[in-house]
């Protein structure tokens, strides 16, 4: 149904998009290639893609000797693994802050932490601090920090977006809902030696152990259980045992990072890094003016030419592990129905979307997890195919009958919904004409406001937002997911609750048989795909572009830059 009206606004929406990439840096773009290859977003594989002609670096970055500048998108200030609401401030908080447990280029736990580990019955891990550990001011790490740094998750009043209950600690729900003031399931040893103990098995809590360590004499100094305001208090001035520490933070502008003399694999290879906050509209002409070392560009075949032609870029692309979606409050009584949720993914014709906006580098998502997942399934899902028709008979038999204005009413309420998006926004600029267009076909209104980034983080976190754009980025374990899609889970933005899903989650942490284990994340993914707490849109590539002058960007599906920052040089 008008399929040519909503190509041609896609068309529109793109062509204005176009302009914005291409206005800086004084660099022409090569013209895009009309067949280019469609990318495989099923491995997990770095495509990358050399300087062809570093010569052409722009003297403003080649002045900067002993600094590497990174841009990105604005924070949100919560600099503590513990707090933190978004991908920004991870990557501020990975700068600072080591873990017990880290993983792999594919996911895989490895003891390159702080702390070598074993297990015990399946259900005690013991970590031994390993020597030379310190905290930017010179500090030991003990065990007692680590103990600490874990507390706070069990805080009765955390809100934080981790959820300890899930892992099922010993003692957990007496020290959260209880009196004592301790964990029996978390044990000092000595000032090296914590063991952990569980009341069963868990196939996922080892991820868990990717958390920060943060200094309990620094953190702590003020803390008592249940008040967690001197902690928040630090939350701009963070201190960690990691390879920079922060010296400044201009909220809405940048972070500044130096050289931690006391980290414990060696000094940082360039003692300064600058995270500094770049709008999607002057990516481009920052990076390619030499402003910034380091961004995230939005994939597209346009970008990727242009950055191509600079000949100064490294580029690094692979498929992102993680997924963009439509937000919506499932509480709200326009959106209680399922079949309403149905009614908008049908009724957005996002196969169209996801090629106009990353033509070959994304694909149309209908589960919550990546491609490369070893979870991943595709067994019984409903792709919800663009169908108007569809559509509309289903918001009929919901009870939204078609008004004599060309809008639906249901109870006398009409069909509107209030969308809270970012301005300025690649996906959006393209998405957001097409759904008011199609939505408007349908009979709903869709109003729409602008907001920045932390305030859409603020209003989705209070479900005052009713239908929002955001993107979630993955762990390496499916169960992770259960923190956004169980009922009452910390980042379970959606108010979305069903008991089958809850249970599922529970024996999916459990089972510990790979093939049995896999097998019930696919019926979780079978649930939701019909439930559609949310719409979920599309898996892209990333692509990070570095400039030629720095020698060993590292970055993958599973590992951020931020983890090997500290090994990258400057080339004279």
């Amino acid at each position: 149904m008008k399929s040519f009206k909503i190509k041609s606004l896609m068309a529109l929406a793109l062509a204005g998009m176009l302009v914005l990439s291409g206005c800086g840096g004084g660099q022409e773009a090569a013209a895009p290639e009309q067949a280019a290859e469609k990318a495989d977003l099923t491995t997990q594989t770095v495509d990358i893609h050399k300087a062809e002609d570093p010569s052409k670096n722009p003297q403003q970055a080649l002045d900067r000797k002993d600094t590497i500048v990174v841009g990105m998108t604005e924070f949100s200030g919560k600099f503590m693994e513990q707090f933190r609401q978004s991908s920004y401030d991870m990557y501020v908080n990975q700068m600072i802050f080591e873990q017990l447990v880290e993983v792999d280029d594919e996911g895989k736990p490895v003891d390159e932490g702080i702390a070598t580990w074993t297990v015990e019955n399946d259900n005690k891990y013991i970590f031994k601090l390993k020597d030379g550990i310190k905290f930017s001011d010179g500090t030991d790490v003990k065990a007692e920090d680590v103990e600490f740094s874990y507390l706070l998750l069990a805080d009765p009043n955390y809100d934080g977006d981790s959820d300890m209950s899930k892992y099922g600690f010993v003692g957990f729900d007496d020290y959260k809902n209880g009196s004592a003031t301790s964990i029996e399931g978390i044990k000092v040893i000595d000032d090296k030696t914590i063991e952990f103990t569980l009341e069963e098995p868990n196939a996922e809590v080892i991820y868990f152990f990717t958390g920060g360590i943060v200094p309990k004499a620094y953190y702590g100094a003020n803390y008592t259980k249940g008040d967690l305001s001197s902690v928040k208090a630090l939350l701009t001035k963070p201190m960690g045992s990691g390879p920079y520490k922060m010296v400044e933070y201009k909220e809405g502008q940048s972070v500044t990072f130096t050289a931690n003399e006391h980290y414990w694999k060696g000094q940082p290879a360039v003692k300064n890094v600058i995270f500094t906050v770049t709008a999607k509209s002057t990516a481009m002409q920052s990076f390619l003016g030499g402003q910034t070392d380091i961004e995230m560009m939005d994939v597209s075949i346009e970008n990727v030419e242009q950055l191509k032609a600079a000949g100064f870029v490294d580029l690094h692309r692979f498929p992102t592990n993680g997924y963009g979606y439509l937000g919506m409050n499932n509480a709200l009584p326009k959106f209680s129905d399922k079949r309403v949720r149905q009614a908008l993914a049908y009724a957005l014709n996002r196969k169209d979307v996801v090629e106009a906006i990353y033509g070959p580098f994304g694909n149309v998502l209908n589960v919550p997890q990546s491609r490369v997942a070893w979870s991943y399934s595709e067994e019984g899902i409903n792709e919800y195919g663009y169908d108007m028709e569809k559509a509309a008979a289903l918001l009929d038999e919901a009870g939204w009958t078609m008004g004599d204005d060309g809008f639906r009413y249901k109870d006398g309420e009409k069909f509107e919904i209030f969308f809270t998006g970012m301005a300025d926004h690649p996906v959006l600029d393209i998405m957001l004409p097409v759904m008011i267009e199609s939505y408007k076909q349908l009979g709903i209104d869709l109003k729409v406001e602008y907001v920045d980034f932390p305030t859409l983080t603020e209003k989705t976190n209070n479900f005052s937002a009713e239908m929002w754009f955001m993107a979630w980025g993955l762990t390496p374990d499916p169960g992770d997911s259960s923190n956004v899609y169980r009922t009452g889970g910390p980042q379970n933005k959606y108010n979305y609750a069903n008991p089958k899903v809850d249970e599922l989650f529970i024996q999916g942490s459990k089972e510990t048989d790979f093939e049995k284990r896999k097998a019930i994340y696919a019926e979780i993914y079978k649930v939701l795909n019909d439930e559609l707490p949310c719409i979920i849109v599309y898996q892209r590539s990333d692509m990070w572009a570095a400039n030629s002058r720095l020698e060993g960007f590292h970055v993958t599906p599973y590992k951020e830059f931020t983890k090997d920052l500290w090994k990258v040089t400057i080339k004279e």
